[in-house]
């Protein structure tokens, strides 16, 4: 092949490489990786969740803590919530002064998921809990399961936030902050259970 072949190959590439990303961090494409990503976690599943001995409540976001609430009074589970930077306090506080649901245990000084499965561990180790509840948002769930599986837990999962696939314009098509935002938050997820198998994989 010559030198212009290979040169036309190039920018070619290039070029689909440029709209592929900039669909990416459209509103669309980053609703459409969203929406692929969260499906991979498996919801909730009341049969699984006999024998449960506790709820984990790993974000502050307003689904997930109704979720954990509805759960609560459903199995009459205690509550554990997790998060450091007082995002465990603000969950007890919203869960009990709002909800009325009681918080059993708070976990307050992880900074990131490894941690939280970690702490919470040795907190529910002390009540001999190893199955649980867990209930975070759908994006962030199959990273979380997996660290809360390798702390020894069975882990029943309880997604909540799953995106919604609203009704597109044109504009959706385009790259935007909203985009970008989703698209972000969902490349953290991947190259972050990525990152934690492969550094127990080369252990």
């Amino acid at each position: 092949m010559t030198a212009t072949g290979l040169f036309k190959i190039f920018w070619v590439l290039a070029i689909a490489l440029m709209i592929c990303a900039m669909f990416f961090i459209s509103k669309s494409g980053s609703l459409l990786f969203a929406a692929l990503l969260e499906r991979s976690a498996s919801p909730f599943s009341a049969p699984q969740a006999r024998a449960a001995q506790a709820i984990v409540v790993l974000t502050g976001r307003n689904a997930s803590m109704l979720e954990a609430a509805r759960l609560h009074r459903q199995t009459g589970l205690p509550v554990l919530a997790s998060g450091g930077d007082g995002e465990a306090a603000a969950i007890k506080n919203h869960l009990e002064k709002s909800l009325q649901t009681p918080v059993k245990w708070t976990e307050g000084n992880s900074i990131n998921t490894e941690q939280n499965a970690r702490f919470s561990a040795a907190i529910l180790a002390k009540a001999q809990v190893r199955k649980i509840i867990l209930v975070t948002h759908a994006m962030h769930m199959r990273r979380a399961q997996a660290m809360f599986v390798d702390q020894g837990f069975e882990v029943v999962p309880a997604p909540t936030d799953f995106s919604a696939l609203p009704e597109l314009r044109w504009r959706d098509f385009l790259p935007s902050s909203e985009g970008r935002k989703l698209a972000k938050s969902a490349l953290h997820e991947v190259f972050g259970l990525a990152f934690y198998k492969l550094r127990f994989a080369v252990q």
